[in-house]
């Protein structure tokens, strides 16, 4: 298979955001500073550890210590391959964010 270029995952990773897969999830974010908190849905999570910065359009969690950006968290929510999440996110964001977890509609500003 041929490599993905590098140039369509710099196209990914500044147009898919990484709020709105996480909101996609079902995730309530509350705001924090310039960054929003959640509780992590890769672990048992009682206290918010899931950090979503969307200058970076970054995630974190602090709990479990995985993270990344947009592949990374449909990789990691969805539990498919890398090859397959950039697949997901090229044809519909949307599709990516709610193929392995319910969505809850988020509201749009």
């Amino acid at each position: 298979m041929p490599r993905i270029p590098a140039s369509e995952l710099e196209r990914l990773k500044a147009e898919v955001s990484v709020e709105q897969l996480v909101r996609a999830h079902g995730i309530e974010l509350a705001k924090s500073g310039r960054d929003w908190l959640g509780r992590c849905p890769f672990h048992e999570d009682t206290t918010p550890s899931l950090v979503v910065t969307p200058a970076k359009n970054l995630w974190h969690c602090f709990g479990c210590g995985v993270g990344g950006g947009p592949v990374d968290w449909t990789m990691k929510a969805s539990g498919v391959s890398f090859r397959h999440a950039v697949e997901l996110l090229r044809v519909t964001p949307v599709l990516a964010a709610k193929e392995e977890m319910p969505s809850r509609s988020s509201p749009t500003a």
